[in-house]
């Protein structure tokens, strides 16, 4: 990326390491502060995700950390403070805002094109190659409801399934009460046979439906329907150009840590809604205003 030097990457692993060529490589975090970096992409297992973001941020390192955030609230909540005191930028990795279609949606609806916004509704089924054991399915999608919205959520009610031995729901239904009387209701899964990635957003000024596969955006308004295609774009690039361009100070749009515990809080009150059978109230009123 322009502006930007890789200087090194660390890893407890030597297999991955020899694979680096041409880039520098250190066995830890501690040997990578003594390079000095001016930030860091921290993509350990989220167990580590703690560890290693508060030795960061105590030798004053910006970070951009990958999601989830951390294993729970608590840790998120710690990890988000500790940048704060220490006057750090710091970001959560929650790399489906980043898609193009889903960042023009985010575009128009912040912009106030379509109005007041009354309802999120999101679609999100992945084929088998795509499950993991190492977060839940819903994380990502839960974040793009308060970021789309801008709100905190109130109450949660869930179904979760889980196929295997995975500790983490591979697929889920959702509804969410936001802060502003918003409503979110989102369908997830990492065991389908078929691919499909579309948020709708319901407002005064019509209905818009993304659709990340085809890179679609088509809003349904009363007396017209338009529909354009979005250009292509690489999430991923897209992602850390916005880190970088936080640390200039330059305008930007990146997952704040304390969104990205806001997350963590919301995936903990889906698996107890789902384990109750009640809606549950989680605790990122307080991660947000804290």
């Amino acid at each position: 990326m322009e502006d930007v030097t890789l200087v090194a990457a660390a890893d407890s692993e030597p297999a991955r390491l020899r694979k680096l060529d041409g880039i520098r490589t250190v066995r830890d975090v501690d040997e990578l502060l003594e390079l000095e970096p001016d930030y860091c992409v921290v993509a350990t297992p989220i167990a580590e995700h703690e560890r290693t973001g508060l030795a960061l941020a105590a030798a004053g390192i910006h970070a951009l950390i990958e999601r989830p955030l951390a294993s729970s609230a608590s840790s998120a909540m710690r990890l988000a403070r500790a940048f704060e005191s220490a006057g750090l930028v710091g970001a959560v990795a929650h790399i489906e805002r980043y898609d193009p279609t889903v960042q023009e949606l985010g575009l128009r609806v912040h912009r106030g094109d379509f109005g007041t916004v009354y309802q999120v509704a999101a679609r999100r089924h992945d084929g088998f190659a795509e499950r993991n054991n190492v977060t839940g399915v819903s994380i990502d999608v839960i974040d793009l409801a308060m970021w789309l919205t801008g709100r905190h959520i109130t109450s949660v009610a869930a179904n979760v399934g889980h196929e295997g031995a995975s500790p983490y729901e591979d697929l889920a239904a959702i509804l969410l009460r936001l802060s502003g009387r918003e409503i979110a209701n989102i369908e997830v899964s990492r065991t389908s046979p078929h691919r499909e990635r579309v948020v709708v957003v319901r407002a005064d000024g019509g209905c818009v439906l993304a659709d990340a596969l085809t890179r679609t955006l088509t809003h349904y308004a009363e007396d017209r329907t338009t529909s354009y295609e979005v250009p292509i774009g690489e999430p991923l690039r897209s992602q850390h150009e916005a880190f970088r361009d936080a640390l200039l100070g330059l305008p930007n749009d990146i997952a704040t840590l304390r969104q990205g515990a806001a997350a963590v809080a919301a995936a903990e009150a889906v698996l107890m809604a789902a384990r109750t059978g009640a809606c549950v109230t989680p605790a990122d009123h307080m991660l947000m205003h804290a």
